[in-house]
Parts: structure tokens; C-alpha cells; sequence
């Protein structure tokens, strides 16, 4: 069964798999891009692979380490464990399929020499963190070929299916390998030091985003230098950590403008901001619409879409207001 993908996230960006997964680690969704706020998919990790495939539109795809384009017909693999984002590019309708799933479907038993030998050294790598798959090559075209039959045996679910998604998967990751063999030698194992320090952060901030913070206590929270924190967010996410705490804030308060009947003063407060005229200007500069606007405009079914990054027009006073 292909199901509509519904992303859900812990303090710490992970994104919370159904409890099925535990006897089947598989799931086949579908994300239809122009119906998820600003057109893309926040910042996200999770233990498991991931390989998506783009059935209409074109996407940008983020790691911290690199980005590249996924137009329609073309795949593409995230390593496990390595936060991600996507947006759809251009005006055009963006829809695409995701593969998630657990090396033990295919490693069986763990220290297997399935596992050490063709999986570890590639969750390992702090070089293939991504991997795109485009058809301009008869590998290629064989890994795309895998990729859409996985998805065609989640559509139908024939007797026997689980062994079929077994099979498909472990053909596209043999490919992989194949694909990849120059690249893996090439590569030191070990993890991202930056990875690891950002998903601190991010969890942090979302933990205590409605105190008053300083950059102090998110870089205290990694155990790194103010200096340091700063250029983390910046080599992973391209943001800075004042920007990030108040687009978490935001979110936030535009949920709360949603599902709650408290009054803008007390969502100011409880989200955190310094004061109810910053927080609307705040709002309105990335919203497009004041809160009170916003909570209309969400009754009538029209709410404006959340970006999910942002860049504010703010002065350098105005910004230390922030933490």
C-alpha cells in the first residue's frame, strides 16, 4: 500500500516512523509537494535509508554537504542518519515517491557479513551522504527500473510482496554499490561531526524555544564555542541560530494561531518572542499576513504557507532581539 506521506518530527528533527514498521521495516509514501506549506519539507533525519523518486515536477535537494536537482524520471538515495530538505522548483506540480527502509530487511540477523561487508561501510561514510540517479546510463536506468517496480509491488501487494520488496531492494542496493565503488574508496569512515552538533542544537532550541536564549546556551548545548555554533548552522542549513530559534517560534505560534482561541499577546509570550509589536512584525515579514489575519484566513480554509526557511529583513538590533 502506498500511503500520503504525513511527516512527523521529535525534538530533534528525527522523523517518527508507524510502529508497523518494527515487524516490516518498509513503507512506500507518496508527497505531493503543492499541498505542504511553502511548497517543500523541513529539515529531517532518520536512521533508515531513504530513496525517492520524482513522478512529476522538479526538486532541489539538501544535505548539509551538498544539493543538487531531481527532475521527473529520476531518483535519488539519502544515507541514513544524514538530515535533509526538499522544495519544489518552479511553478509546475511536484509529486514524487519515498522508499524507506531498514538495512535488516536486507542484512537479516545484525553482524552479518551482509551488514559489515556491503551496508556499514556506507552508513559510515562521511562522503555519501546522497546520491543522485539520473538515466544517463544502463546501471542508472536498471536502479530507476528497481525503484519503480519496488513502488508498483507497494501499490498491489501480491501474496508474497514482502519477499518481492526484499528481493527489488537488494538488487538496487548491489547497483548502488556498483555505482558507487570509486567514491568508497575514496572515503574515511566515521560521522559528520556537524551533523551530530546541529541535531543537538535543533533540539535544544525546540525544547526551550519559548525561554529567553541566548547563543551561548545553544552552542553550550554541543559542548562548542558561540563562533563555532554559528558556522555549524551555516555549513549545514545555511542559516544563522537566531534565524532558526525564531522560525521555531513561528511555527509555533502559527500552530497555536490554528488550534487555540488565545489572544495574540499570549501566543507573543508563550512562543518566546520579546514583544507582541516584534513578533507581528516578525510574522508578517515571513507570513505575509498578521496574526490575526492568519487565524481568518486558516478558519476559511486559505492560510498562508510557513516557509521553511527564511531569511528576515531585520536590523542588527532588531535581530539581537531574537535570542
Amino acid at each position: 500500500m502506498i500511503i500520503e506521506a504525513n511527516l512527523n518530527f521529535d525534538k530533534e528533527q528525527q522523523e517518527i516512523f508507524p510502529v508497523e514498521m518494527e515487524s516490516f521495516p518498509y513503507r512506500c509514501s507518496q508527497t505531493r509537494l503543492d499541498s505542504r506549506p511553502g511548497r517543500s519539507i523541513p529539515w529531517h533525519w532518520h536512521n533508515i535509508f531513504e530513496i525517492d523518486y520524482v513522478s512529476k515536477g522538479t526538486l532541489l535537494w539538501h544535505t548539509p554537504e551538498d544539493s543538487f536537482v531531481i527532475e521527473k524520471g529520476e531518483a535519488a538515495i539519502t544515507n541514513a542518519g544524514m538530515l535533509h530538505t526538499c522544495t519544489a522548483m518552479g511553478d509546475t506540480p511536484c509529486e514524487y515517491y519515498t522508499l524507506h527502509f531498514d538495512m535488516h530487511l536486507l542484512t537479516g540477523m545484525y553482524n552479518s557479513v551482509f551488514e559489515e561487508k556491503y551496508f556499514l561501510p556506507l552508513i559510515r561514510s562521511d562522503v555519501l551522504t546522497s546520491w543522485p540517479v539520473k538515466p544517463d546510463s544502463l546501471l542508472h536506468l536498471k536502479m530507476i527500473e528497481a525503484v519503480l517496480r519496488a513502488v508498483e509491488i507497494s501499490r498491489e501487494e501480491p501474496f508474497g510482496y514482502e519477499f518481492d520488496i526484499r528481493s527489488v531492494l537488494s538488487s538496487f542496493w548491489r547497483m548502488l554499490l556498483q555505482d558507487t565503488k570509486d567514491l568508497q574508496k575514496a572515503a574515511m569512515p566515521g560521522s559528520t561531526a556537524d551533523t551530530e552538533r546541529i541535531k543537538i542544537m535543533m533540539r535544544y532550541i525546540k525544547e526551550h524555544c519559548a525561554e529567553k536564549l541566548t547563543l551561548d546556551d545553544i552552542a553550550a548545548s554541543a559542548g562548542i564555542s558561540t563562533r563555532e555554533c554559528t558556522r555549524c548552522f551555516r555549513r549545514c542549513i545555511n542559516s544563522s541560530p537566531n534565524v532558526y530559534l525564531t522560525h521555531t517560534r513561528l511555527r509555533m505560534a502559527a500552530d497555536l494561531l490554528a488550534s487555540s482561541a488565545k489572544s495574540v499577546i499570549e501566543i507573543s509570550e508563550e512562543c518566546g518572542f520579546s514583544s507582541p509589536s516584534y513578533f507581528g512584525k516578525v510574522f508578517r515579514e515571513i507570513v505575509g499576513s498578521t496574526p490575526k489575519d492568519y487565524r481568518k484566513k486558516v478558519k476559511e480554509g486559505k492560510a498562508p504557507h510557513i516557509p521553511d526557511s527564511v531569511s528576515l529583513n531585520v536590523t542588527d538590533e532588531e535581530e539581537e532581539e531574537i535570542l
